[in-house]
């Protein structure tokens, strides 16, 4: 599949608030699905930096990854359930933690399995724990970080 990864765009937003829901749906199987709206997108990704992959035909977003820039706290990364398992989320995971001046953290739900082992076999090591409104979680650390020299 081809896909470039980008800068959030206005115009990707609508798509991305579809993409957020369904993948939250399909990921969190252990919640109820109508505890997700459409709105959560907005809400949750308010001041953070939006890489968005999208299909090079059609500019379609496939996934999107959120990043609290000043933390270098890796907030969301998604990619839809049709497009998983093809390299949509490395290349968001790369992009969105290179241009960050020190290594990135983030917190996975103990629960989400499949985000766990992704973020291990990226080299990511967890650094601790604790529990929150969505159950408990793991805090992890980027493995390797390499800043990036370049422009957005």
């Amino acid at each position: 599949m081809n896909f470039t990864v980008r800068d959030c765009r206005d115009d990707d937003l609508p798509a991305l608030r579809e993409l957020f829901l369904a993948a939250r749906r399909a990921t969190f199987t252990w919640e109820p699905p109508l505890r997700f709206r459409l709105e959560d997108c907005d809400d949750l990704t308010t001041g953070e930096r939006i890489w968005v992959a999208a299909a090079t035909a059609g500019d379609a977003p496939l996934g999107f990854a959120a990043v609290w820039e000043a933390d270098a706290f890796l907030h969301h990364l998604f990619v839809h359930p049709d497009h998983q398992g093809q390299g949509v989320g490395s290349a968001l995971l790369a992009a969105a933690t290179a241009p960050l001046l020190a290594p990135a953290t983030l917190k996975c739900l103990e629960a989400n399995r499949r985000a766990r082992r992704f973020y291990l076999h990226h080299g990511w090591e967890v650094t601790g724990n604790g529990n929150g409104p969505d159950g408990a979680w793991l805090l992890m650390r980027e493995g390797h970080h390499t800043p990036w020299a370049g422009g957005a």
